[in-house]
């Protein structure tokens, strides 16, 4: 990975009001925490010191390779008049930009909205932070000038690619880090653009996330494969981090509808031109695997806070599929969608990755298993959960694969397990067991009753809706993963 130069920025800015100095000052900080070194008046002066000479010092101090000029009403009015320190500093700025070399070392950073610019700075371009829908998008804009490495840059002759800031040749990198510290710190304080922030997060999630696709070039699939969903992890995390972060400091339940939103989004993922050149098999379970990590996520993370109005929203809502989807043949537009993989249908995990696995899917989901934010056991809680409430759809057994959530990672869960859900043993109280049944959307627990007594007469014909693994003795026990005998008396 290639050495990047330390920037070091002065800030110019008008003490027009403490919010005003507060957002200078969270301004700062943030660019602090992308590398930037920041001389500002708070942190160097000291009583004693004269602003005057400071503010000279900065201008001319070969070892601020850039400035920034915070523009609001107060400041131009003093820039214009040249009255009091931000008078003094616009005349040594104005003799800066007129008379060296380097013509992008001064930028003004719009704060308030509609500020004009100082005279001597007219007709510049600028950077616009009065805007909060467009917030994300413009700090990055800074950070890019503030490291000389812009979203556009001419390629080099010859046919060369043109210089991005990018991570190593080999490894995927999503620019989703800086709406992601965006979100995470609106949240955190309680900002009103922060669902706003949380929708930017995710639809640059989406649009960078086509970068993992695999091509027919990749000479080994399947090191190619294991190193693209190596790589997603980080992402992955970002993404859980986000949600738990909601959950922990939002009241907003509108930031949700971002999120169910984005799933459907993911769909578009795992779309077949017709009439093309087919589609990778590994390609298309690699999008199908990333879709089935973020949603796993997503709904353990909401089962581990108690989100169950947000948890009930998701799983009852109705996903579209795009036009060309793959599998639309198979599938409802419930949640179940994104548990794709039926027991026989990951060729390319089942075949060349997992080949003597008794959950291919399931095995690969523990491979990736870090246990940030959520453990390994709140995900296979979750897939149970999702399995069960899969059950309450009907039970016509010839649709039963295609309208039930497979519980393939779940199966690291079943041997020896000899105690309830964590959300079922939770369901002895009462207050708790009402906001588990409306998320499975029914009265009671006799649905699982009137499952456990299918061929309950008949041994030797296993129940169809009692998920089992070819080769191994595990089996999915519903009744006591349920907390039946307990619950079903509630």
């Amino acid at each position: 990975m290639q050495q990047i130069d330390v920037p070091k920025i002065f800030i110019s800015y008008s003490w027009s009001s403490p919010e005003h100095e507060e957002w200078v000052l969270e301004l700062a900080e943030s660019l602090i925490k992308d590398g930037i070194d920041i001389a500002l008046d708070k942190w160097e002066l000291r009583e004693g010191d004269d602003p005057i000479i400071f503010m000279e010092s900065m201008v001319n101090d070969p070892t601020i390779t850039k400035i920034i000029m915070i523009i609001d009403g107060k400041y131009t009015d003093r820039a214009n008049q040249r009255h009091g320190g931000v008078g003094t500093e616009s005349t040594i700025l104005s003799q800066e930009l007129y008379s060296k070399r380097d013509k992008n070392k001064i930028v003004a950073v719009i704060a308030e909205p509609n500020a004009p610019k100082p005279i001597f700075y007219a007709g510049r371009l600028h950077v616009d932070l009065s805007n909060s829908e467009r917030y994300a998008e413009e700090y990055e804009k800074l950070v890019r000038w503030a490291y000389d490495k812009y979203k556009y840059e001419k390629p080099k002759l010859l046919g060369s690619a043109p210089s991005f800031i990018v991570a190593e040749d080999d490894q995927v990198a999503l620019f989703t880090n800086t709406q992601y510290r965006m979100a995470i710190d609106a949240l955190e304080k309680g900002k009103s653009n922060a669902s706003s922030l949380v929708k930017q997060y995710l639809d640059k999630l989406h649009s960078e996330l086509p970068k993992f696709s695999l091509s027919e070039e990749d000479s080994n699939l399947e090191e190619a494969f294991k190193q693209k969903i190596e790589h997603f992890q980080p992402h992955l995390n970002e993404f859980k981090k986000i949600v738990n972060t909601v959950c922990t400091h939002s009241n907003d339940s509108k930031i949700f509808k971002h999120f169910r939103s984005f799933l459907e989004s993911l769909l578009d993922l795992l779309t077949v031109i017709p009439n093309q050149r087919g589609r990778l098999q590994a390609d298309l379970e690699l999008f199908c695997f990333l879709n089935y990590q973020i949603f796993l996520s997503l709904i353990s993370i909401l089962i581990k806070n108690e989100e169950f109005n947000e948890l009930k929203e998701i799983l009852d809502e109705l996903y579209m599929l795009p036009e060309n989807f793959h599998n639309r043949h198979l599938l409802e537009k419930k949640y179940m969608t994104f548990s794709i993989f039926l027991p026989r249908e990951y060729n390319f995990i089942g075949n060349n990755l997992k080949p003597r696995k008794y959950s291919p899917l399931g095995d690969l989901v523990k491979d990736y298993s870090d246990n940030q934010v959520i453990t390994f056991e709140e995900v296979c809680e979750a897939d149970a959960f999702l399995f069960i409430k899969s059950l309450t759809f009907g039970f016509q057994s010839d649709d039963f694969y295609i309208k039930r959530w497979w519980p393939h990672v779940s199966f690291y869960i079943l041997n020896h397990r000899y105690h309830a859900l964590k959300v079922f043993v939770k369901s002895e109280r009462a207050s708790y067991f009402d906001e588990i049944k409306k998320v499975l959307n029914v009265q009671d627990l006799q649905f699982i009753e009137d499952i456990l007594n299918i061929n309950k007469e008949n041994p030797y014909n296993p129940n169809p809706f009692i998920p089992q693994w070819n080769g191994s003795f595990a089996t999915f026990d519903l009744k006591t993963l349920s907390n039946l005998e307990k619950l079903h008396k509630s």
